[in-house]
């Protein structure tokens, strides 16, 4: 199934992927059409909006370089708040069984 995408979703796809270095700037950017697609599958739309990209977008952005993100998603106009839980989510990234020691510090 194919979404549709808001114009304004586009357009903040385009925002962050132009942060992205030129030479992974199309593969950044696919991977995180790909997983704003799935944020918006999951609340069962058919339609991808500007927060389901953020949240793509975060998903897509290694654990240990989101903190960078909370600038980046406070500049494009967004409370920050929103995204809390998926900044800290390190869902995807853990290491084959190992112990996370990112919830003790």
């Amino acid at each position: 199934m194919t979404l549709r995408w808001d114009g304004n979703a586009e357009r903040t796809l385009h925002s962050l992927a132009d942060m992205v270095p030129a030479t992974l700037r199309e593969l950044a950017s696919a991977a995180a059409r790909d997983e704003s697609e799935l944020v918006a599958s999951d609340r069962e739309s058919d339609e991808v909006m500007t927060e389901d990209v953020v949240r793509g977008w975060i998903r897509t952005t290694p654990p240990e370089q989101r903190n960078g993100l909370v600038a980046v998603i406070d500049s494009l106009g967004f409370d920050v708040e929103i995204f809390a839980e998926d900044l800290q989510s390190a869902d995807g990234w853990d290491d084959d069984g190992g112990e996370d020691d990112s919830e003790a510090r």
